[in-house]
């Protein structure tokens, strides 16, 4: 397994969950049930009162590994891919009866950003950076961040993170704390 997740529970009943794949906690298919099997063997948990969900090194998740989809080098991976929805994980975190907070700090890019837009509260540092820069290469976010954004933070502010920054200013990225 490339990537995982750590599972902690403090005696304050908050259990941490940690993205560890350095350098910047991708989103490869292992980190994404690791990630999904963490909170699932949290929530039943009755000393869990609440989760958080972060990254390792300060920095959440750079977005989605997708080296996964490259070539044909018959890596275990790349077969898991064509055969699960990668919407199973946001639906467990949105589905969950426990609070869920991603607790941002560093790039929270693409799929990481969605991950982050799927969990019930967000808290990130002022230096977090937040976007979906896939839209510069044409492609759609398919963890549902084109839903969840505005709903969070109305469609006129959604809209320009979205358009506005990635397609005019590539390199620009949106600092918001939601």
């Amino acid at each position: 397994m490339k990537g995982r997740t750590v599972l902690e529970v403090g005696a304050d009943g908050v259990a941490i969950i940690t993205i560890t794949n350095p350098p910047l906690n991708l989103l490869s298919v292992d980190v994404m049930l690791s990630l999904k099997e963490s909170v699932e063997e949290a929530l039943p948990r009755e000393n869990v009162k609440a989760i958080v969900v972060t990254g390792s090194g300060g920095k959440f998740s750079g977005g989605f590994d997708v080296s996964v989809f490259g070539g044909s080098d018959g890596r275990k991976e790349n077969r898991k891919v064509g055969f699960m929805s990668i919407a199973f994980l946001t639906d467990v975190l949105e589905a969950a009866s426990k609070p869920i907070v991603a607790a941002i700090g560093g790039p929270a890019l693409g799929g990481g950003f969605e991950v982050a837009l799927a969990c019930h509260a967000r808290i990130s540092t002022s230096t977090a950076q937040l976007g979906l820069p896939e839209l510069q290469f044409g492609l759609i976010p398919g963890l549902g961040g084109t839903q969840r954004l505005p709903r969070l933070v109305g469609l006129t502010k959604a809209l320009e993170m979205m358009l506005v920054c990635c397609h005019l200013f590539c390199n620009c990225l949106f600092v918001l704390v939601i």
